[in-house]
């Protein structure tokens, strides 16, 4: 079967290679996690910020062949982010635009100037990790677009093999709708798409209760 134009993820379609880009905040006191900051205070929410972060960031570290970028938005004075940048062996970049769905567009735009298959996923998300990476490129060999889903309503990663900017813009960020929302513009620009299995994150505190067994049980089980 012929297979032209087709690469595993790896490797390079027309010289042009795989890229991962993971969105995060920069990990400053008061400035991450809100929703668990209101029960678990402030300073907790920080130090569960940085877990989940560096666990992202060990996650696009094992995914093999491929670029990587961690696109930070906010200050960064103690310069943490360029630190767990330079520690994982990704490229630091900053986001830029008026809100999410525009930084995520940009980004993405960015990162297609200079390859083929783009991913960019956020840092709560725990289940995300290099099998799941690389199920996402490979569904860009067939479709224009990859989408893991969560079971809030939300997605936490996407990825795409064109500019799609019309997915992301006056979306309801933060709503259980923007899945939905998301497939309703797929179908209305005549663009396929491919759906991981759901996926869950961490935005409350019984979401952290859940990574914490969940991490007892990836040990338990090896």
């Amino acid at each position: 079967m012929s297979r032209v134009g087709y690469a595993e993820p790896g490797g390079a379609i027309d010289g042009r290679r795989e890229l991962v880009i993971l969105f995060a905040r920069s990990p400053r006191l008061g400035q991450v996690k809100s929703r668990l900051a209101a029960t678990l205070g402030a300073a907790a929410a920080l130090q569960a910020y940085r877990e989940l972060l560096e666990h992202a960031l060990a996650a696009v570290a094992s995914c093999p062949g491929i670029e990587r970028w961690l696109c930070l938005t906010g200050d960064d004075p103690h310069g943490e982010g360029a630190a767990l940048a330079a520690r994982f062996g990704l490229r630091l970049a900053s986001q830029s635009g008026a809100d999410l769905g525009e930084r995520m567009a940009r980004a993405l735009r960015d990162g297609l100037a200079g390859h083929a298959r783009v991913v960019l996923i956020g840092c709560d998300c725990p289940p995300i990790d290099a099998a799941v990476l690389q199920a996402a490129l490979r569904a860009l060999a067939s479709h224009d677009l990859v989408f893991g889903p969560t079971e809030d309503g939300g997605y936490a990663l996407v990825g795409t093999r064109m500019p799609c900017d019309a997915i992301f813009g006056s979306m309801e960020w933060g709503t259980a709708s923007v899945m939905s929302q998301t497939r309703e513009r797929l179908r209305a620009e005549g663009l396929s798409a491919f759906e991981l299995p759901t996926l869950w994150d961490v935005d409350e505190a019984a979401d952290w209760a859940r990574f914490q067994a969940w991490k007892s049980h990836q040990v338990e089980g090896g």
